[in-house]
């Protein structure tokens, strides 16, 4: 949208029509950019009246300038039988206003009525309270201007009919240099910006006007997001039958491309619409968790283990805003397990039980409450007696953050405060970790194990009701990420690409990528016996076997048999493995990304795992690839119980994908 040409009390035009970014949209998009000249920027300019007209344009109404003539012409697939194509009633995409501006919005000059402006905003609905700035912040006529009312009006508006909230938010840059109106205008963007809900930026070059788009498309991008994984835990009463539980990990990537992310793991069920005959996804309130305007997660939806609080209290959050984890609707880091753990460990983490295992012995307990060897915590002279094992000269400060404590100084997150020292990120993202869920029957249910980008492997009590529900039983941190955790706590240095732009200068740094942790597929062993008599089924041993993905060349086993006593059972690694990691190595095991699958075969008292020998990143990931990879070429069977190589298919390329076992009962 551009300001119209011949009069700048006719606001602004569409040159370009909503479309969808496919490679034919980019191309038509790029075309309209290239076609504008600096003689197509009129000034001066009304930004309030684009706003009004932005509004119409998200709302269907009729235009109010949008048809007027200009060069280049508004685009009239932008209309419908006299009204906008609205882009938020037909689609499941959020709403947004980015201003690039080169001078200050016009107040009361120009034949710009602020009167008029103010009776278009209350005509609307709208607050025509002014909002106040810092005497000489702003110059008084920006300030009488109302484009800062009106990215007010359009973040709290719901500009669609459709069911949930659609709000716009707006950003804005101020680009200043030698050809700007002055060089004091930017604050009155960097208000616009704060009323609207989006970030302010300044721009005093193109490299900078690159960098400054392609943070505000990585942040509209870093939305609140759901890794729909569904597991149903089965019932070990009568086989063939599921529980009504259904266990999403979820994840939001940061928005200004840091490395620590939000996650969680919450509990929905199936509810019964009697008058459609038909199922859908239900919260605890037993009332549809899905919108049926964006097909995301509802904003009023209330997950399973979530309960009203006040920990967001100096971070509102969700739509409407607000301090309280219920409801969690949409937003990532409110209710579910993230609650849970944040509630329990509120004013101490001490007590909470995280794992590690540094040179165990197969069938080491690690939750033996007289072995520290097998604790994350400072009482573990292994973690802290060097600077070797974490990488940092503090290890007792990052142990500390790792089991939850807001110890970074200064720190980024927003806590409440007070007694509440536990941060607000103490759950990772779920990302590729698919939740693993165990019915152990009797007075234990549900238990649901699952890998995030925390740096830990958790398990949760996955029951829907009863005190303990939602809790975390355990958390336990492979040897093989301690040198990445840092990273997360410091939250730097950003996540970058190879392409990536950096500054002022059209150049690249050196990557950073992201760090991943435990991020891989869980398969399950799981021995269930029946009773003859009462045909009641006991779970006799469950072994979980937790590969990594990107989060490197391992396989961990570990007996689960009584879920709140984990075992360490084995791990097999590859020689290239991160430093400090011990296990029997396999030569040819990349990073271990394909589900190890269980299977019983002839010849094999026990059990056998059976995967794909993982991804080649070394190669795959290179500047250049060959047709030789080095590791992960190989289909492996492991005995399950044991972790002894029984065999291993050789294969031309790396397996990461899962494999697929067929039963020809020879």
């Amino acid at each position: 949208m551009v300001f119209n040409d011949t009069n700048v009390n006719t606001g602004a035009r569409p040159i370009k029509a909503f479309t969808p970014l496919t490679a034919a949209g980019k191309d038509a998009l790029k075309t309209v950019i290239k076609k504008l000249t600096d003689g197509q920027s009129p000034s001066p300019t009304s930004f309030a009246l684009a706003m009004h007209e932005a509004y119409l344009y998200y709302a269907g109404a009729a235009p109010y300038a949008g048809q007027r003539s200009g060069t280049p012409p508004y685009d009239p697939a932008a209309f419908l039988s006299g009204n906008y194509v609205s882009p938020s009633a037909s689609s499941c995409g959020r709403n947004y206003v980015i201003i690039i501006a080169n001078g200050p919005p016009q107040g009361d000059w120009n034949n710009i009525s602020n009167d008029d402006v103010k009776s278009m905003l209350k005509g609307l609905g709208g607050d025509t309270t002014p909002i106040a700035y810092t005497t000489g912040y702003v110059d008084p006529k920006d300030a009488a201007n109302w484009t800062d009312e009106y990215a007010r009006f359009l973040l709290g508006r719901d500009v669609s009919s459709q069911a949930g909230t659609q709000n716009i938010v707006t950003y804005s840059i101020a680009v200043t240099g030698a050809n700007s109106d002055k060089a004091t205008y930017p604050n009155i963007f960097r208000g616009i910006a704060k009323a609207g809900g989006g970030d302010f930026y300044e721009a005093n070059n193109v490299d900078n006007l690159t960098v400054a788009l392609t943070d505000i498309f990585n942040q509209l991008q870093a939305v609140n997001s759901v890794f729909a994984s569904a597991s149903l835990p089965v019932s070990v009463n009568a086989r063939g039958t599921y529980l009504n539980q259904i266990f999403m990990g979820m994840f939001r990537p940061d928005g200004q491309a840091r490395p620590r992310w939000r996650g969680n793991l919450k509990q929905y069920q199936f509810g019964y619409d009697p008058t459609t005959d038909s199922l859908f996804l239900s919260g605890a309130d037993n009332k549809p968790a899905i919108s049926g305007a964006t097909g995301f997660l509802s904003p009023s939806a209330v997950s399973f283990w979530t309960t009203p609080s006040s920990y967001w209290i100096n971070q509102p959050l969700g739509t409407p805003p607000t301090s309280s984890d219920s409801a969690d609707g949409e937003v990532v880091e409110k209710g579910g397990v993230a609650q849970r753990i944040r509630e329990v460990y509120a004013s101490s983490q001490d007590a909470r039980n995280v794992y590690t295992c540094i040179s165990c012995a197969a069938n080491t307990n690690l939750a033996d409450t007289s072995n520290s060897a097998t604790k994350f915590s400072t009482a573990n002279t292994a973690l802290t007696a060097t600077t070797t094992a974490l990488g940092v000269t503090d290890p007792g400060t990052l142990i500390n953050w790792v089991r939850g404590t807001d110890n970074n100084s200064p720190t980024d997150e927003q806590g409440p405060g007070a007694t509440t020292t536990i941060r607000p990120s103490v759950h990772g993202d779920v990302l590729h970790s698919r939740p693993a869920v165990v019915n152990y029957g009797g007075s234990t249910g549900v238990v649901v194990f699952y890998g995030a980008n925390d740096g830990a492997l958790h398990a949760i009590n996955g029951n829907q009701t009863g005190a303990t529900a939602g809790n975390e039983l355990w958390s336990f941190i492979p040897q093989e990420q301690f040198l990445k955790l840092n990273r997360l706590r410091i939250n730097s240095p950003e996540i970058r690409l190879s392409t990536t732009i950096v500054g002022s200068t059209n150049t690249t740094t050196t990557p950073t990528p992201r760090d991943y942790f435990v991020d891989g597929p869980i398969g399950i062993y799981q021995k269930v016996s029946i009773d003859p008599t009462t045909k009641v089924q006991t779970v006799d041993k469950v072994i979980l076997y937790v590969a990594m993905r990107r989060g490197g060349s391992v396989l961990y086993a570990i007996d689960v048999t009584i879920p709140s006593a984990p075992k360490f059972l084995w791990k097999k690694t590859s020689p290239s493995a991160s430093t400090g990691s011990t296990g029997t190595n396999i030569s040819v095991l990349g990073q271990t990304w394909s589900e190890p699958k269980v299977a019983k075969i002839r010849g094999n008292a026990n059990p056998v795992i059976i995967m794909g020998a993982g991804y080649d990143a070394a190669n795959e990931d290179g500047p250049s690839q060959t047709n030789t990879n080095m590791v992960g070429n190989a289909v492996l069977v492991l005995d399950a119980i044991t972790g002894s190589v029984l065999k291993t298919f050789a294969t031309d390329r790396s397996v990461p994908s899962d494999v697929s076992l067929i039963d020809t009962d020879f």
